[in-house]
This record gives structure tokens, C-alpha cells and sequence, in this order.
């Protein structure tokens, strides 16, 4: 995909950012709440307006812009440290972005912190879209006089609640991008089959350095701070001629353990979006036991029937490897998944980059074997080798059940049909067998394998 131009929504906290983004993007993708901070990643959506394609970034709320040189003087102290990483990323797309699109809340009024981001933003040298967030009365909308002082003109009146007034932030926002940057009348952007790709795991277990270590850039916040990821966040990726979305998922801890509020909310839509993926990165820290929550994750994979890849992280804690410890470790992770035996693994360093350049071209093979169709001849003479191999068994009785054919019906994930006599039964046993034959005889690797029943 050819780069777009790239307006970023900058702005203090809770003034409705995400609000916004998500009203112009058309879809509830960033996490909304009346609380500050909600959104600590930047997350880039594609708008299309007046023939015109761009992407819109919604960073977190910041009351400043502190100048790099600077941040490093700072107290090293957790809270501090996460509100720099959340600086550091807004600087860094303020200054790919080709538009900022300056955002304020016209019912709280012009606050001290507006005006620090207004002059910090005007040092950039970019073009500015200014606006006032919350305009949701025509009373509201006459409010907007005091904002003169920050510099920036009149502000455009919007309230991303209802939607009034962006009809007219879009106009302005594709004029200003005419202005500065050649942007040429397009079709809507819309990417094509792309493999929906979600990382999970419990909380710190290096989900989103992973992300980061994939893609070679800091695209999501990298904190020791438990739930830095709120926002499932969608990264898209064309890899060897592939179209991807990588999805960062918010840390999934015990039920017991889950809060009320923006956590709760978090992990039920990471969650929903693991089940809706294609494959999964099951994400495991290598250097700690596997612990239940682990198992119960990986159960909620299969159950949404997505592909796996058991992503064993910071396997540079493991010390004195020797050339058997990957195989040993092997046999530990399937001991305690021993129902995901068809998953396989790899061995990572988010922190290194210690084989994070293979995943995604395991991802790639996994894909193609979730698409993988099987002729019916190749089928049935596999059919006759398993037979042969080993008679069918009845669920119940001593009769062996006749199995008269053996077809597939469905892709992405395979699904075969076999078809039995009228009073026959096959036991759980040999369909367990057949799916192992399967994936041996055919490379069906890293993919769920669905087996119904037809009687005659």
C-alpha cells in the first residue's frame, strides 16, 4: 500500500481524542472513557473524505510535549517513565505526520495545559486543523471565542457524541492536505484479504515488544507497568506480497483479578478479537511456569478454532542452553498443552530479536495450510492407507462401522466430512487418529482440523 498522508490528533487528555477518532473512522476501535489516559498507544485508522484517502493517528492525552534532551533527566519512578513513553511515541508521529489536527473542549474551556500543547505545536512548522471537541448544543457551539487566544484561528465547533460539525472538520482537513502534499483523488482504501493475526497472553509476558521486535519500530508502549496495552491495537503489514493485520491485545489475567471498568472492557474486546482472528500468537514467558491462566487462554483459542503458534518469549532468561534445550523445553510446553500438540513453536527474544524475524514467515505457512483444499481422491486413497492401518472403531458394540467416504467441505480451517452407515457410530478415539493422519499426511501443521459425522 502506497504511504497516505498523515493527519494526528494531538491534544490534552480527555478531550474526546478517541471520541473523535472513532466518530471519523467510522468504528469503535479506540477505547473511550471519561477517564484520563485511556488511550496510552497511538492507534492509526483510515478515513476516506472527498475522494481522498489518509490515515488519522489518536495519540495519548499528554499535558506537554517535554523536548527529548530532557526526558532523560527525568525520575526514573514507573508512572513517570510510562507517561514518557506515551511523550516519546507522540513525538515521534508528530514528526512523520504531515497535519495535526489540534483538538480542545469547548465545555471545559481554555485550560493552562491548552495552551502549552498550542505553542509546542506551533514550533513544529506543520499545518494545523483546529477544533473544539464537545460542541453538542448550538448554545456550546457559540463558546468557542476564548480559544482565539491560543493562536491557532477559530476553531472548527464538532462533537464527536452526535457527529455535528465533522462533515466540515473533514473539509478543512482535505484542504489543508491539497495544500501541503500531492494528494491524488482515490478509491476508498480497502485491504484485501488480509490474515488477521492477534498476539495474547497474560500481562507482561513481552506482547507488545514482540509487536515492536516484528515490525522493527517502537509502534506500541513497552512498559514493566501491567495493562500498558488498553487498546487492542491493528497494525497493518504487506509481508512477501501478504497482506497483515497485527493485532496487540491487552495482558488477560485471572477472572478473579480482572477489574471493574477500562480493564474489564479491554480484555473482553482483546478476547473478541483472538476469537475473530485467523491465527493467534500465544504468547508464553519461557523463563516462568506455564500457569493456568496460560492453559486457560489457550483453550479459549481452540474453542474460537483459530491457528496457533506457541511463542515462547525471553528465552535469552534461559541460561547454559545447550543443543538439547530446545527439544526439552519442547516436551515441557506440550506436557502442559498436551491438547495443542498440532501448534508449534518457536523459540523468542522480544528484547534480542532472537528469531522474531521467522514468525511471521510461520504465520505464512500456518495460512496456507488453514486454506489448504484436498482432492477427494487424494482423500479417499488416504482414506483406504488409514483403514488399512487401522480398523474403524464404534463408540459402542464390537462391530467395526463402514466408512464409506471421506470429503472435504470447508477451508479456513479445514473441514472434512465423513460419511458412516445409518446405524453405525465411530468412536472420539479413531476420529482423533484420522485428524493426526491428516496433519501428518497432508502438512496440515499449526491449523485446527474440524471432522463431522454423515450418516447414509
Amino acid at each position: 500500500m502506497k504511504n497516505l498522508p498523515q493527519v494526528i490528533i494531538l491534544g490534552r487528555a480527555n478531550v474526546g481524542k478517541s471520541t473523535l477518532f472513532n466518530r471519523l473512522i467510522e468504528k469503535p476501535k479506540a477505547l473511550t472513557s471519561k477517564i484520563a489516559g485511556t488511550t496510552r498507544d497511538a492507534i492509526i485508522g483510515k478515513v476516506y473524505w472527498q475522494g481522498i484517502n489518509f490515515e488519522l493517528i489518536d495519540t495519548g492525552g499528554i499535558e506537554t510535549i517535554i523536548p527529548s534532551k530532557k526526558i532523560k533527566k527525568l525520575s526514573p519512578a514507573l508512572n513517570i517513565e510510562y507517561s514518557l513513553d506515551i511523550i516519546k511515541q507522540t513525538q515521534s508521529a508528530l514528526k512523520k505526520a504531515d497535519l495535526i489536527l489540534f483538538l480542545v473542549d469547548i465545555q471545559a474551556g481554555l485550560m493552562p495545559q491548552d495552551r502549552e500543547l498550542a505553542k509546542a505545536a506551533q514550533k513544529l512548522n506543520k499545518e494545523i486543523v483546529f477544533a473544539a471537541n464537545k460542541a453538542d448544543s448550538l448554545k456550546l457551539r457559540q463558546k468557542s471565542a476564548e480559544f482565539f487566544k491560543l493562536g491557532l484561528g477559530e476553531p472548527i465547533p464538532v462533537s464527536a457524541l452526535n457527529g455535528s460539525g465533522t462533515g466540515d472538520l473533514l473539509d478543512e482537513i482535505v484542504k489543508n492536505l491539497k495544500k501541503i502534499k500531492k494528494v491524488r483523488p482515490a478509491e476508498k482504501v480497502e485491504i484485501k484479504n488480509p490474515v488477521k493475526i492477534a498476539i495474547i497472553g497474560k500481562p507482561n509476558v513481552g506482547k507488545s515488544s514482540l509487536l515492536n521486535s516484528i515490525l522493527g519500530e517502537e509502534r506500541v508502549i513497552v512498559s514493566p507497568i501491567p495493562h500498558t496495552t488498553r487498546e487492542a491495537i491493528d497494525t497493518f503489514l504487506e509481508y512477501k506480497n501478504q497482506n497483515l493485520i497485527l493485532i496487540d491485545t491487552a495482558g488477560v489475567r485471572k477472572q478473579a483479578k480482572i477489574e471493574p471498568g477500562l480493564e474489564k472492557i479491554s480484555v473482553k474486546k482483546g478476547l473478541a478479537n483472538a476469537k475473530n482472528a485467523d491465527i493467534c500468537f500465544l504468547v508464553i514467558d519461557i523463563s516462568e511456569p506455564i500457569s493456568v491462566q496460560d492453559n486457560k487462554l489457550s483453550k479459549i483459542l481452540i474453542d474460537a478454532q483459530t491457528s496457533i503458534i506457541i511463542v515462547a518469549n525471553k528465552w535469552d532468561k534461559i541460561e547454559e542452553k545447550t543443543e538439547k534445550t530446545p527439544a526439552d523445553f519442547k516436551k515441557y510446553i506440550y506436557r502442559h498443552f498436551s491438547y495443542l500438540t498440532w501448534a508449534p513453536i518457536i523459540f523468542v527474544s522480544a528484547l534480542t530479536g532472537k528469531n522474531t524475524h521467522k514468525i511471521l514467515d510461520l504465520a505464512l505457512q500456518i495460512n496456507k495450510n488453514r486454506q489448504a483444499e484436498i482432492s477427494s481422491s487424494a482423500l479417499n486413497k488416504f482414506l483406504k492407507q488409514a483403514i488399512k492401518k487401522q480398523k474403524p472403531l464404534r463408540a459402542k458394540g464390537i462391530k467395526h462401522p463402514y466408512i464409506s467416504e471421506l470429503k472435504q467441505v470447508r477451508t479456513n480451517p479445514p473441514h472434512f466430512q465423513i460419511k458412516i452407515g445409518k446405524t453405525d457410530t465411530l468412536s472420539p478415539t479413531y476420529l482423533k487418529y484420522l485428524e493426526n493422519a491428516l496433519r501428518q499426511k497432508f502438512n496440515l501443521v499449526g491449523t485446527p482440523i474440524k471432522i463431522s459425522l454423515k450418516k447414509q
